[in-house]
């Protein structure tokens, strides 16, 4: 169950809804009638389905609606996650285009035992994606994960964007051999994917290959010299 089904859980059984009548844009107290009392109980509940810490009150007082209650729960899970793994296999982002997407292949990759960070968003709201293109990349350039996965709409935005960070090298895939190709040959560190281009089964497939493979730096060193020579212009372009 992804983050945001189990948050409008809660929120329903807590005010005695059906979860049908519950969505993310849902105001608390304009539009799902709850008091100050049944928020405090919420946040308890939901503190306590996730086993969150203590919610600070200046964060209480910013949660208006139940897509507020998804990002902090996303957010908390987040924070919790890079604190109790100094280096995490994978970070995972996506922007509205790719949240389902996202959910299933980080759920998959957990089930591996992989340590997954979901960098967001929680919901299928609009939201821009430079945004968790640039933060994801700067979790890879910055060593707290071994390698990322970044999915919009087709794969191409996030690809642009997460290449503008120094030292990453993001890879627009839609197959297994273009997925192996990007480590092998150029040390990809990051896998960009469409969720509207490839289904499910296939982007397993590039996962697994991206996971899999090595890079080759060349019996002559030819791979690792033109990894280096991007890095150069990288920081050419910087200055």
């Amino acid at each position: 169950m992804s983050t945001e089904s189990k948050v409008i859980q809660v929120v329903a059984q807590t005010l005695e809804l059906s979860q049908d009548e519950v969505s993310t844009s849902d105001r608390f107290i304009e539009d799902l009638g709850a008091n100050s009392l049944d928020i405090v109980n919420l946040i308890w509940r939901i503190e306590e389905a996730f086993s969150l810490p203590e919610t600070p009150e200046s964060v209480l007082e910013e949660i208006e609606t139940v897509g507020d209650l998804v990002g902090l729960v996303a957010k908390t899970r987040s924070d919790e996650a890079f604190e109790a793994s100094e280096v995490a296999d994978l970070v995972i982002a996506s922007d509205h285009a790719g949240v389902e997407f996202k959910a299933m292949l980080a759920d998959w990759l957990r089930e591996q035992g992989k340590t997954v960070v979901d960098l967001g968003p929680a919901e299928a709201q609009s939201v821009d994606y430079p945004d968790f293109a640039e933060l994801l990349a700067n979790k890879v350039a910055g060593g707290h994960a071994d390698k990322g996965i970044l999915i919009c709409g087709s794969g191409i935005g996030m690809s642009i964007a997460a290449n503008k960070v120094p030292d990453v090298r993001a890879a627009l895939v839609t197959d297994p051999l273009m997925a192996s190709l990007s480590r092998q040959h150029n040390n990809a560190n990051v896998l960009c994917l469409g969720a509207r281009i490839i289904g499910e089964e296939l982007a397993k497939a590039c996962v697994d290959a991206f996971l899999t493979t090595d890079f080759d730096p060349g019996d002559d060193g030819r791979h690792q010299r033109r990894v280096g020579r991007i890095a150069e212009i990288a920081r050419q372009s910087c200055k």
